[in-house]
């Protein structure tokens, strides 16, 4: 097994390892307790101590090892690295040790001979080998270079393995393509570009499957220990990245010797509606729950812990929905506690109204709810706009009783115009939770779990809106919401089926991404119009305030992460309709 070809060690260090008399520091440290250590010794070279395979075949052994400390471990051990400690490519040519107080003796660059056991530090395939129970240790020299291994993506596992607790250096083009986490210090790098969900641009079947196990080689997550990151956004351009490849949470993570410092970003602008146009936007909160909705009563099944977060919540969204200006919003993952004063829909209300812009309502259907779930769908609209004509709408049919939640839908009239439209709001069945069996399994075809779900809403929903359209007079329709499929999947390719244009592919072009999932980009929040609707669109975009930018920091804009996914924007002139409908 062969590492890229542009993998090379620098070994020029690697003599100062042999302890010979010409180098005079060799004896300058004490031993440890359990007797004299010489510099000179016989040692067992580190790479034998790795071997070919995830685990040591040495577990258990005691071991004298020689080897230059690379990085010390908060407090836990070190990095020890023997450059050149043997010929093949396919064993790592360093450990771990396990000792928090010798970690305190000890630094970067100095050579170190050391005695104990070899052990598999975790559980599973990815343990991290390690010298534990030091029982003897000696100082042999200082001030080494430290060694690096020039490596480049993709990498696969026993590549990883092969490269486990060495130092490496990413000299390539690489993207920071997971920044979910930055607040930790951790960010998924990746190489190509921004890796994509595969499903996103190509159809679902078995090869599907197979490029999505591909797509994590070409990535590598990253820990930096610093407390001050400097916030990157997905996509940024990073380059010249140093660590030790080590692990963490049973997974090869690179440790990083500095914070990851990525080519300037600007953050996304968003053009106001023009004069006449309606503005629409369907948006997924990330669970606005309000608690008791008097500033107690958190933690709640989900969303804020606690009030100051619920607060620091609304902020965000607010800022979000100020910046859109939109007149109608359709929003998903709503707190399902009806519309009474103290209800989350009333709280986001008040944000709305508190937004600057017109005077702002609620569709309130006469069941009181939108389904049984914890989580549903709303309409918010305002009334200086348009005004709603006829009853609110749930559709509970079968696929809506236990699956995926119901939609609402509501017909407006536009003030200006007098034009009618349709509006329907879903948030269709997610990929969590699989069964162990059936249709609604993972058929690994890159759709995942209740994929037959899905496309069974989907086409309920396009069946229930022409027939509500025709029995409200108008062929003007619009389905929003987050459909929890990515976009070459069977659900989109439902409602495209069924006569729905699919309006930000039309509008804005291909790619696109609404989410970022494991470091991969795709779409799962849509805006699809009927045939009749789509003279009047006149702009359609998703907005990348949040899936592409961190949680649990100060970022340039107030507005930024206030969900994990995108708000898709629609604008409408719709005095270039047909005023027959």
């Amino acid at each position: 097994m062969k590492l890229p070809a542009t993998l090379r060690v620098t070994v020029a260090i690697a003599s100062a390892l042999l302890c010979t008399g010409l180098l005079t520091s060799c004896d300058q440290s004490d031993s440890g307790s359990a007797g004299v250590i010489q510099c000179n010794a016989e040692t067992t070279p580190i790479a034998a101590i790795q071997g070919d395979q995830y685990t040591s075949t040495m577990v258990g052994s005691e071991v004298l090892i020689r080897g230059i400390i690379t990085r010390l471990q908060s407090g836990t051990g070190f990095y020890i690295e023997q450059p050149g400690s043997d010929k093949s490519r396919a064993s790592s040519n360093a450990l771990f040790v396990e000792d928090p107080d010798l970690s305190h003796k000890v630094s970067a660059g100095q050579v170190l001979v050391l005695s104990g056991q070899v052990s598999e530090l975790g559980k599973a395939r990815n343990t991290l080998t390690a010298i534990t129970g030091v029982s003897r240790h000696k100082l042999c020299d200082e001030g080494i270079d430290l060694p690096q291994t020039l490596v480049e993506l993709p990498l696969n596992s026993r590549q990883r393995e092969a490269l486990e607790s060495m130092r490496i250096i990413l000299d390539q083009q690489l993207i920071s393509s997971d920044v979910y986490n930055l607040y930790r210090g951790e960010v998924t790098l990746s190489a190509k570009g921004g890796l994509r969900v595969f499903t996103e641009d190509n159809q679902p079947g078995p090869a599907a499957a197979q490029a999505a196990k591909k797509n994590w080689k070409w990535t590598l997550r990253t820990v930096s220990s610093e407390p001050n990151q400097p916030v990157l956004r997905y996509g940024t351009e990073v380059s010249y990245t140093t660590g030790i490849m080590g692990n963490k949470g049973g997974r090869p993570v690179l440790l990083l010797e500095q914070p990851l410092i990525g080519k300037p970003f600007s953050s996304p602008t968003l053009a106001p509606p023009q004069k006449g146009n309606i503005r629409l936007a369907s948006f997924n909160l990330l669970n606005f729950f309000n608690g008791d909705g008097r500033g107690d009563g958190f933690p709640t099944q989900r969303g804020a812990t606690n009030h100051d977060d619920f607060l620091a919540q609304s902020g965000r969204i607010r800022s979000a929905i100020s910046h859109i200006e939109p007149h109608l919003l359709a929003v998903q993952e709503l707190e399902n506690d009806g519309f009474g004063p103290r209800s989350a829909a009333r709280s986001l209300l008040s944000l709305l109204n508190k937004s600057g812009h017109g005077s702002w309502t609620v569709i309130e259907p006469s069941s009181g709810r939108v389904g049984e779930d914890v989580i549903t769908v709303g309409l918010f609209y305002r009334a200086d706009t348009m005004t709603p004509t006829g009853p609110a709408h749930i559709l509970d049919s079968a696929p809506f009783r236990k699956i995926s939640r119901q939609p609402l839908a509501q017909v407006f009239q536009d003030n200006l115009t007098g034009q009618r439209f349709l509006v329907a709001v879903n948030h269709l069945k997610s990929k969590g939770s699989c069964p162990d069996s059936g249709e609604n399994s993972d058929q690994h075809d890159g759709q995942s779990c209740w994929n037959p779900a899905r496309v069974a809403a989907a086409k309920a929903v396009s069946d229930w809106v022409k027939e509500l359209a025709v029995k409200s007079g108008t062929n003007h329709v619009l389905i929003l919401g987050d459909m929890n499929a990515w976009r070459k999947e069977d659900p989109i390719r439902t409602f495209k089926s069924q006569g729905f244009a699919e309006l930000v592919e039309q509008f804005a072009g291909l790619p696109q991404h609404s989410y970022i999932y494991w470091g991969a980009a795709g779409t799962l929040d849509y805006a699809f119009a009927s045939t009749a609707l789509l003279p009047a669109v006149s702009h359609a975009e998703i907005w990348h305030i949040n899936s592409d930018w961190p949680q649990g920091m100060d970022l340039p804009d107030p507005w930024l992460r206030s969900s994990d996914h995108d708000p898709v924007i629609v604008d409408l002139d719709l005095s270039q309709l047909d005023t027959s409908n």
